[in-house]
């Protein structure tokens, strides 16, 4: 299946934003990272799935869509990322807890110094062994590496999807 924005959008998740904090301070034995992230999933998907602490905003009766929003820490902002995305993302899609990331990776695309392209390159794999990679381009590596994150999972979703499809039709 080719990427398509709107369909992750209708029926798994899409971002409305997140936010990545890194603090030091000169007492403490090491950084204090925490990520929030607000996302958007179909209503119906996440009805009697997820905590009423994760529902961002009040939904009126009937709504398509449904705000939320989880903060986490992590070993590492990419890690609290992780970790806050998938707060709100298991309960409602189980099957995303046996994707592990595998290889995580930030290299320099171009000489532009500090203010460089840089290019996050995630290896995952599933419970089964099957892998899944993204390798997202930005000027941020906090944006392409919450973007190469999502990728997988979406790849896992449509793989998910797919499989249950496949099963009910009674393909192979």
């Amino acid at each position: 299946m080719k990427y398509d924005k709107e369909y992750f959008r209708k029926h798994f998740f899409s971002l409305d934003r997140y936010r990545v904090s890194a603090d030091m301070h000169s007492d403490s034995d090491g950084e204090e990272n925490e990520a929030t992230v607000k996302i958007i999933v179909p209503a119906e998907n996440a009805k009697g799935k997820i905590e009423e602490r994760f529902i961002a905003e009040n939904q009126p009766k009937g709504e398509k869509f449904i705000a939320l929003s989880a903060s986490a820490n992590g070993d590492g902002t990419v890690d609290a990322l992780d970790r806050a995305l998938r707060k709100l993302l298991e309960p409602i899609y189980p099957f995303l807890k046996s994707v592990r990331l595998i290889r995580y990776a930030v290299s320099n695309t171009s000489n532009s110094g500090t203010g460089a392209q840089v290019e996050v390159f995630i290896l995952a794999s599933n419970g089964d062994g099957k892998l899944y990679y993204s390798a997202v381009s930005s000027a941020s590596v906090i944006e392409a590496s919450f973007f190469a994150l999502a990728n997988i999972y979406n790849r896992y979703f449509s793989d998910e999807r797919e499989n249950a499809s496949k099963k009910s039709t009674g393909k192979k």
